[in-house]
């Protein structure tokens, strides 16, 4: 497991080469986002998403998400996109946003975890957009385990725990735990699922 530290201010994000190095190899790449740390794998390839699922034991109903570096990549991952939900993506991201949308029938069933919805994110964070835009893909992530909102989470502590381990952990030191906001955009009006970082007063 290589550990690359990345100034908590001022990201080095010129460092991340061994990061898409990884993920090209169809290994797991641990990150932070603008809401708590993620572990990430390309979507398109069955085996790194079986070791996704493996790293935390998930069940494969279980639901992932996508995170895309721009309104382009999200159009190319969801089949529908509202008005609304293209106001709400103009007004709010990149931010602490998780949208559910239908799924585009180009992404793999192993990566939908059996569900014909997708969540979307494109987090306001520069290591996140940075990795994903030299990737030049979706990245299909899951939040870290074993956290609880408003404590610090120390990623290469908790890459340790998992079951398969990430390749590379982009360290930026211990985090608050924050989680997202999700909004369904499959439902009219679209529901918010959870209320967490993003504020949900216009919607």
């Amino acid at each position: 497991m290589k550990v690359i530290p990345l100034d908590r201010d001022v990201p080095e994000i010129w460092t991340l080469g061994p990061a898409v190095d990884a993920l090209k190899k169809g290994e797991l790449v641990m990150f932070p986002t603008d809401s708590i740390y993620a572990i990430g794998c390309d979507p398109f390839d069955v085996s790194a998403v079986g070791r996704l699922y493996a790293a935390k034991g998930m069940e494969r109903g279980h639901r992932c998400s996508v995170i895309c570096p721009d309104v382009k990549q999200v159009a190319q991952v969801a089949s529908v996109i509202s008005n609304d939900a293209f106001r709400f993506i103009r007004r709010h991201l990149p931010g602490p946003y998780t949208l559910i949308f239908k799924a585009n029938r180009d992404l793999p069933n192993q990566a939908l975890g059996k569900r014909k919805e997708i969540g979307v994110r494109i987090p306001n964070h520069p290591v996140s957009l940075a990795l994903v835009e030299d990737w030049g893909g979706p990245l299909l992530v899951t939040s870290v385990p074993g956290w609880e909102g408003g404590l610090e989470i120390d990623p290469v502590e908790l890459a340790q725990r998992l079951q398969v381990r990430p390749s590379v952990v982009l360290d930026q030191g211990p985090l608050i735990a924050e989680p997202s906001t999700v909004i369904d955009f499959t439902l009219d009006p679209p529901e918010v699922v959870r209320e967490g970082k993003g504020p949900v007063d216009d919607l």
